[in-house]
């Protein structure tokens, strides 16, 4: 092997490694940016606002449970009536 084939591979071996350093050193600090991001206290306001909102969404929730129990209800009258035979008109014969 000669001196140029040489060097040329050396150079980029460690070009990779240093790229690949450099790729972990940028996400460690990313990562870290965005962990010290996520440590923010919310005011007790904010916090107020979304137990609020949380109550609201839980009522919310509730009245679909209620409506959906009562149009299954109507689901199954109207299947039990459209069972059911027709009664006869006594006035016609």
């Amino acid at each position: 092997m000669n001196l140029g084939a040489f060097m040329a591979m050396l150079f980029s071996f460690t070009g990779a490694a240093v790229t690949v350093v450099a790729a972990i050193a940028l996400a460690i600090r990313f990562v870290r940016r965005a962990d010290g991001s996520a440590r923010e206290q919310l005011s007790a306001e904010e916090l107020d606002a979304i137990r609020a909102r949380l109550a609201e969404l839980e009522q919310r929730d509730l009245r679909v449970e209620e409506i959906e129990e009562r149009l299954d209800f109507v689901e199954r009258a109207l299947g039990r009536s459209r069972e059911a035979p027709q009664l006869r008109n006594p006035s016609e014969k």
